[in-house]
């Protein structure tokens, strides 16, 4: 709460300040200093013609969405603590726990291992999740949701742009939720600021960010025997989730830590920046000269009106007339412009004394003098907008030299009050288990860009790790290290060009030296029809060394301390993507693994002898008919070989049926309203373990074939989205048999509500 504030206050504080316009005085002319006048002179175009394109995301990788507002269903889909579709996710019963996985994705692998704990990584940030801004005007949006049993999630951010080339961004996601279920506390905050710049010739850019979370969560271990009957049975005395009796009350989890991270480059050279800085220099000529050109016209005016003006100020005030009075008063020839006396014409009309001409002799003869030297300052500037040279974006060719700095420090704890028989005997009576994992990555890049070459880097990476705990363990048959750590050096190129409609993407990395191995390499190949149709294929070949919490393990339990020497993940995949406007998207891939790492029914680390064999295809289409839409996606998933020890369910598939209008005179609200299904067909799904935060395999327990129906009234008021949902209301009437994993039962009907508010100031 205290980050919150301060986030709060620092953006309000920098919104304050940005506000700030400061205003030529009024009042100046000829007659006063030239020096104030015109010296400097700048101009602010404040604008009401701010589009909503102007409002840019831009990711680590420049791919750049805008900011949107509007109500779509799949923003709907999107209203969860994580704020992305989880529909290959199934949520445990309580917001902020973890999810239990219903598909995989094996695309996009890193070289490098993680700390894994990989059931506390939903709610964490990776680098290509924090994004970068560019907008016209400052910008903040809020996302509230009410959470389970005193809790609720708020996620704010604030960014603005001090100037054309500088963009801020600071943003706090804090969620607390009490549960249903006993000890069962979640607890997150996710602190993350970033800075876009470039120089104004684009010599030089910078994005930059700081990340820090910690991910707190009690743990119960899951219902007893006598309490999973009860559930299932519906015992009207445990209707009150908090009375299920579960298999411990006093252990949590935490997951904390904070990353800093830079990228920049310089251009070494560039046609497009060469171009740009030639315009603004014309720009700036141009300026000049006009400035001149007004300053010079303003002097050649006659002055009579100033002395007219001088004498009619300096005349005694007089009362303003009736309109009887103004009607009675002779008419003139003198034109009234808005019932403003028109001093030009008046002057024509009025004698001037001799004095008066002597005043107009001298003052000429001066201004005759400095228009005389502002007409050699116009004639030295010597510009035109001619000069101007087309920007071809086509035939840009330049390069850059770059550098990409990344450290990061990660913790992983857990903590337990008393032994547990359910994870075994123990050395402590407290368990109090710490995992450590420092890495830094220094990567060095040249990029070179042409046409039709595109856009070619060449890469060298030096990343270094420490993975440790505090003592070396010393057992009868082995001796357990304390720490993982060293020091990689990898190269490697990518490749990025398009001929018309067709996309070309390539990447390929290698470690030459170090304590790690692995190779990558990457590619796609897209077929883009304006917005009616796409196409997309890819393919992958990695070779990882697997998470560092899977080769070595500590903890106060006697059966969780392991080394092991795994032979690298071979990953090979293949896959296509096709999309029709507005109809129907189609996702397939293709995967072919050995040496699979994964945690047995020991809740032990183990590698596959088999090759695992995975197949995942997805299918999405929308029907609308009138004010009604049918929105469906369905995934097919089989396993051929590998399914002793990688499950998934064959069928998983969501449909919404929903109605959306416009209500009111005006069309002030946009209304969506209907109902949304969710199914997946039975299997052995792993069993979640608390002390590891992993999923492990299990045989005994099958959960699915039982539909989640949620019904929900989205609405938009001009930027606010407002959410109402009725979470499983079919539970009273359809059996008590929702599992997330085995002994944690899926939420019962709940009332959820929140919103999206977008301010743009």
């Amino acid at each position: 709460m205290k980050k919150l504030l301060a986030v709060l206050f620092f953006g309000f504080y920098l919104m304050t300040a940005d506000a700030q316009i400061m205003r030529q005085q009024e009042g100046g002319g000829v007659f006063k200093s030239d020096s104030t006048t015109f010296k400097n002179e700048v101009q602010i175009k404040l604008s009401g013609e701010t589009k909503y394109t102007d409002y840019k995301i831009i990711s680590i990788n420049n791919d750049t969405t805008l900011v949107d507002t509007t109500l779509t269903i799949a923003k709907d889909y999107k209203f969860n603590y994580l704020r992305k579709d989880n529909f290959e996710l199934l949520a445990f019963a309580n917001q902020g726990q973890t999810y239990n996985k219903l598909g995989y994705n094996f695309n996009d692998n890193s070289l490098f291992p993680t700390i894994g704990a990989n059931a506390k990584h939903y709610n964490y940030y990776q680098i290509e999740d924090v994004y970068y801004y560019d907008v016209p005007t400052p910008t903040s949006e809020f996302m509230y949701r009410t959470g389970m049993e005193q809790g609720q999630v708020l996620d704010g951010f604030l960014t603005l742009n001090t100037s054309r080339q500088l963009n801020i961004f600071i943003a706090y996601k804090g969620l607390r939720s009490l549960g249903k279920y006993r000890n069962t506390l979640a607890s997150h905050g996710n602190f993350r600021t970033s800075v876009n710049y470039h120089s104004k010739n684009n010599f030089y850019s910078l994005k930059a960010h700081y990340m820090s979370f910690d991910l707190l969560n009690n743990e119960n271990g899951g219902l007893t025997e006598a309490s999973v009957a009860y559930f299932e049975n519906n015992d009207p005395n445990y209707t009150d989730r908090g009375r299920l009796e579960v298999n411990f009350t006093d252990a949590n989890n935490m997951f904390e830590g904070k990353r800093y991270f830079l990228d920049h480059n310089i251009s070494l050279f560039s046609k497009e920046n060469k171009t740009e800085k030639h315009n603004a220099e014309i720009s700036d000529k141009l300026r000049d000269y006009n400035a001149t050109l007004r300053q010079i016209e303003t002097l050649k005016k006659d002055t009579v009106s100033y002395l007219i003006k001088s004498k009619i100020d300096a005349s005694p005030k007089r009362p303003s007339a009736t309109k009887k009075e103004k009607e009675d008063l002779p008419k003139t020839n003198v034109p009234i412009e808005n019932e403003v006396i028109n001093i030009e014409a008046l002057v024509k009309q009025t004698p001037l004394t001799k004095i008066d001409t002597l005043k107009l002799d001298s003052i000429r003869t001066v201004k005759i003098k400095k228009i005389d030297s502002l007409l050699i300052v116009a004639a030295a500037i010597k510009v035109d907008s001619s000069q101007f040279i087309a920007i071809d974006k086509n035939a840009n060719y330049g390069m850059k030299l770059g550098h990409t700095f990344m450290y990061e420090t990660q913790h992983y704890r857990f903590r337990q009050a008393a032994v547990n028989p359910i994870f075994g005997e123990a050395y402590e009576k407290n368990i109090v288990d710490h995992t450590s994992y420092q890495k830094m990555n220094n990567e060095a890049y040249l990029q070179f860009e042409a046409p039709y070459v595109g856009v070619l880097r060449a890469k060298a990476n030096y990343f270094n790790y420490n993975y440790h705990y505090n003592s070396i363990l010393y057992l009868d048959a082995q001796t357990i290290p304390e720490k993982l750590k060293g020091n990689v050096i990898a190269v490697g190129a990518d490749w990025k060009t398009n001929f018309g409609k067709l996309f070309l993407n390539a990447d390929a990395s290698s470690i030459i030296s170090g304590d790690l191995t692995g190779n990558s390499i990457k590619g796609s190949v897209m077929f883009k029809k304006d917005s009616v149709y796409n196409f997309k294929g890819f393919a992958e070949i990695t070779s990882k060394t697997a998470d560092f919490n899977k080769l070595l393990y500590q903890s106060d339990y006697k059966d969780y301390n392991w080394q092991n020497n795994f032979k690298n993940e071979q990953i090979k995949n293949i896959g296509a993507e096709f999309s029709f406007k507005n109809w129907v998207s189609i996702n397939a891939s293709y995967n072919l693994i050995d040496n699979y790492t994964y945690f047995d029914e020991n809740s032990k680390a183990a590698q596959a002898s088999e090759t695992l064999n995975y197949l995942k295809v997805t299918v999405h289409n929308s029907i609308t008919f009138r004010k009604f839409t049918l929105d469906n996606t369905v995934m097919y998933q089989n396993v051929s070989s590998g399914e002793s020890f990688f499950r998934v369910p064959e069928i998983v598939t969501r449909n919404t049926l929903y109605y959306s209008n416009y209500l009111f005179k005006g069309k002030p609200l946009y209304l969506q309203t209907g109902v949304t299904v969710k199914y997946f067909t039975e299997f052995n799904a792993n069993a979640y373990n608390p002390l590891l935060s992993e999923f492990v395999l299990q045989n005994t327990h099958q959960i699915g074939n039982f539909p989640m129906l949620d019904f929900f009234a989205n609405a938009q008021i001009q930027r606010t989205r407002l959410y109402l949902k009725v979470e499983n209301f079919g539970a009273s009437f359809m059996g008590r048999t929702y599992y997330s994993a085995p002994t944690y039962p899926y939420r019962d009907l709940t009332v959820r509500f929140g919103l999206v508010w977008t301010w743009f100031i």
